[in-house]
């Protein structure tokens, strides 16, 4: 089995084995792009709460009621001095005298009468921008409805529309990207050379070696991958791809060169197979994937090559159970597999696609999308097979010898979500199946992929990272046990209420009931638990109390927090009944001889009938008697058996009746010789 790709210059022609469509030659001399605004470092100012503010000012509110000349008077007491009046609402900005911080002026105003509010001037800025040249090209990134600037080399519109895109500007606010997770790149290589990646290649930090197969190899230590064509510890792209894909995974941010990608700082390492003409084999794939496994481990100590993620962009050949095998292998050490869903523009749910369509935990199959968010013309499809969308079409990005080049196809689609996984895992502590769920529960719906993708939606890197990245907020939940009691007028039945916490809570819940029938009321012991705990919830009826079925709310509060939980209470008048029970539970005896069983009758619900006796089971030859034969509301009775001659254990069935009342406990008799 081979991969292969052909590589194209005609816009119409989709390049199936690397999931690429090439729309337009190398550019080494891209169009230079009016530089972003970056926002000042959170550390060169203070911060409350880890919010920056400006020192030495404070924005104080005053109540509708106070004027002007008092406002002035509020100011000048505290010696400070107003700078301005904001907007149309009764506020200013307030500049501080003295050495008093903001927090202890703060503290200040708020003991005035005339002002409703005091608080910091706090820094707001826009979200981070590099100042990488071509970034505004990169509308897989940010998408602002701008001409990316193709040209007629544009397989798809120039001009998008804003906001289908990754959202990668406001992820960055959380974090840029980090080494310590590598991506690997399984490829054509990657230009470890070029000066937009050579920052973010891997390097192994000490010589290490690797069986491949029946080959013992040995890296030196600087080398940046491995090339399972030739099997040396070279990964050096002879074809374009692989650094393409390594440029939307992690081309260095902020460098005022080129392009950036997801990631401004990566650790990427090159693990070739794709030759100069974009072929490949199986069992080259096999073993490009198997050295990521090997270097990953050989470096356990030090982290030196935590390889995180496989990035595949490419595809070929049927269904292989020694590369199935390997994904899995991968995911036992906790690699997540993102492939590529391919350029045929078919359904994967019923022709497969390897190895985007493999059956493994780890695997996360990409369709691409265009900068309209419409599903590219060349994707496959699946709604169970293909899991989500991303950046597919025209996606500029870094290619050998210092190029840059626009590329079309699911192969671009899929770095985008590579490194939207590296990313991720630069703030999130997450194993490979948490950090699957943790991309594909955050994408953005688009029409274009409702029902054509397991998740109907195109990449979100920024929900993502926020959904794990967010500290807990403190918070309890609320349950009860058992779910419905039953209790007569007059009596009284309990319930156990349980807080469990979260997020860190440590607070006191207190506890409250609704819905009590009239003349039932609750009472809670303890009245209060603190962090976590129970209670228990006594509910009283009064011989007043309606008979029915009431659904009680028990009601926890802790500060602002408040959270309920239902239980269900059955008032129902006591039905006449009795019960029967007999000792002892066994008797044993000789044949033709006799064994005596006390059987009593239990009352309830006011029962005063009268109750006859009978048994069955008794063995061949053998009678039984009650002495008294019938007992009023309650008592007890003496059941004699006298046995004959068959021998064994026999369970006798006593039978208690009154009118249409009938009850029954069981004995055991034991006949001997």
């Amino acid at each position: 089995m081979r991969f292969h790709a052909r590589r194209l210059l005609v816009l119409s022609v989709l390049v199936v084995g690397f999931g690429l469509v090439l729309t337009s030659c190398t550019n080494p001399l891209l169009p230079p792009v009016k530089n972003g605004n970056t926002h000042p470092p959170v550390s060169a100012v203070p911060a409350a709460n880890g919010n920056p503010f400006v020192a030495g000012q404070l924005i104080v509110g005053f109540k509708d009621n106070v004027d002007d000349q008092q406002e002035d008077s509020v100011v000048n007491q505290h010696g400070d001095q107003t700078v301005e009046k904001l907007g149309g609402i009764n506020a200013r900005l307030v500049k501080i005298s003295g050495n008093r911080s903001v927090a202890q002026a703060i503290q200040e105003y708020k003991g005035e009468a005339a002002a409703a509010y005091a608080e910091p001037n706090f820094i707001v800025h826009t979200d981070a921008i590099p100042n990488d040249p071509s970034f505004s090209s990169l509308w897989g990134l940010r998408n602002t409805g701008q001409d990316i600037g193709c040209g007629a080399a544009c397989f798809g519109n120039s001009v998008g529309t804003a906001g289908a895109d990754i959202s990668a500007t406001l992820a960055w606010d959380i974090s840029t990207g980090s080494r310590v997770n590598v991506v690997a790149v399984v490829d054509t290589g990657i230009d470890y050379n070029h000066p937009d990646l050579a920052a973010n290649v891997w390097s192994a930090p000490t010589s290490f070696t690797v069986i491949i197969g029946s080959r013992t190899i040995t890296c030196a230590a600087g080398t940046h991958g491995f090339n399972a064509i030739t099997n040396t510890c070279d990964p050096l792209d002879d074809n374009d791809h692989g650094s393409h894909v390594s440029g939307t995974i992690g081309a260095v941010g902020n460098n005022g060169v080129g392009v950036v990608g997801v990631n401004w700082t990566a650790s990427i390492m090159g693990s070739k197979f794709l030759d100069a003409n974009g072929s490949g084999t199986t069992a080259n794939a096999i073993n490009a994937i198997e050295f990521t496994i090997q270097a990953k481990a050989a470096f356990s100590s030090t982290a030196g090559a935590n390889v995180r993620v496989l990035s595949n962009s490419w595809g070929g050949g049927g269904f292989s159970q020694a590369l199935l095998d390997e994904i899995s292998k991968a995911n036992t050490n906790n690699m997540l597999f993102v492939a590529a869903a391919g350029n045929a523009s078919s359904n994967n749910d019923t022709t497969p696609n390897y190895p985007s369509n493999y059956n493994a935990p780890n695997v996360v199959a990409v369709a691409a999308t265009d900068n309209r968010d419409a599903l590219a013309s060349f994707s496959n499809f699946g709604a169970t097979t293909v899991h989500l969308g991303g950046p597919g079409v025209d996606v500029l990005s870094t290619t050998r010898n210092n190029t840059y080049s626009y590329f079309s196809g699911t192969s671009m689609a899929t770095p985008h979500v590579s490194g939207a996984a590296a990313l991720i895992l630069s703030k999130c502590s997450l194993d490979t199946a948490g950090l699957k769920s943790n991309i594909l529960n955050n994408v953005d719906p688009i029409a274009s992929l409702s029902g054509l993708t397991v998740t109907g939606g195109r990449l979100n890197v920024n929900k993502a990272i926020r959904a794990c990245s967010a500290p807990p907020t403190p918070d309890f939940a609320l349950s009860a046990s058992p779910s419905s009691q039953t209790v007569a007028p007059g009596a009284s039945t309990s319930y156990t209420v349980t807080v469990t916490p979260s997020g860190g809570f440590t607070g006191t819940v207190s506890f409250s009931a609704s819905g009590l029938p009239s003349g039932a009321s609750a009472s809670f012991n303890p009245t209060s638990v603190t962090t976590s705990g129970s209670t228990t919830m006594t509910v009283t009826t009064s011989t007043t109390t309606p008979t029915g079925t009431f659904s009680l709310t028990i009601t926890g509060t802790s500060g602002s927090l408040i959270h309920t939980t239902s239980v269900t209470l059955v008032v129902a008048s006591p039905t006449a009944d009795f019960s029967l029970s007999a000792t002892p539970s066994s008797q044993t005896v000789r044949r033709n001889t006799t064994a005596s069983y006390t059987v009593t009758v239990t009352p309830s619900g006011g029962f005063t009938g009268t109750v006859t006796f009978s048994v069955s089971g008794l063995p061949s030859g053998a009678s039984a008697s009650f002495n008294p034969t019938s007992v009023t509301t309650s008592g007890s009775t003496t059941m004699t058996v006298t046995t004959s001659n068959p021998r064994g254990t026999f369970l006798l069935t006593i039978t208690g009746t009154s009118g249409s009342l009938q009850r029954t406990t069981t004995v055991t008799l034991v006949v001997t010789k």
